[in-house]
């Protein structure tokens, strides 16, 4: 199983004397099978503490890729693919055929890893 995450970024903003601070912001999170849990989401955000855990928003990239490897974690995936939209909109843009529209993700994106879950040997594929 692969999971991917399309993330957008929020720049910082300064209206009627009001400050909003910079954010990254879950767009789509999802694996093979579909869409993860928004529920599970929440909850596994709440290991990154300046998270805004209702709007799945961070305040930095590290902090978001933190969150990606914990979902990753727990659902026992080594590696998560994250673009952010801006770049998921240009891999679109110049797909031609399915194969290219398939390898945005890698051309474009960035792969996190969480060394703590065991990649699966051959046996291991077979047996799950």
């Amino acid at each position: 199983m692969s999971l991917k995450l399309i993330y957008h970024f929020q720049a910082s903003q300064n209206q009627d004397q009001e400050f909003t601070p910079a954010s990254y912001g879950v767009i789509y999170f999802f694996s093979d099978e579909g869409f993860l849990d928004e529920g599970l989401l929440r909850e596994l955000s709440k290991a990154v503490p300046d998270a805004d855990h209702g709007r799945l928003t961070f305040l930095n990239l590290d902090d978001l890729k933190a969150f990606a490897l914990r979902v990753g974690e727990d659902l026992g995936v080594r590696e998560v693919r994250l673009i952010s939209v801006q770049d998921y909109n240009i891999g679109l843009d110049g797909a031609k055929d399915l194969a290219t529209f398939r390898g945005v993700f890698e051309k474009y994106g960035e792969i996190v890893v969480n060394e703590t879950v065991k990649k699966k040997g051959l046996l291991g594929k077979l047996f799950s």
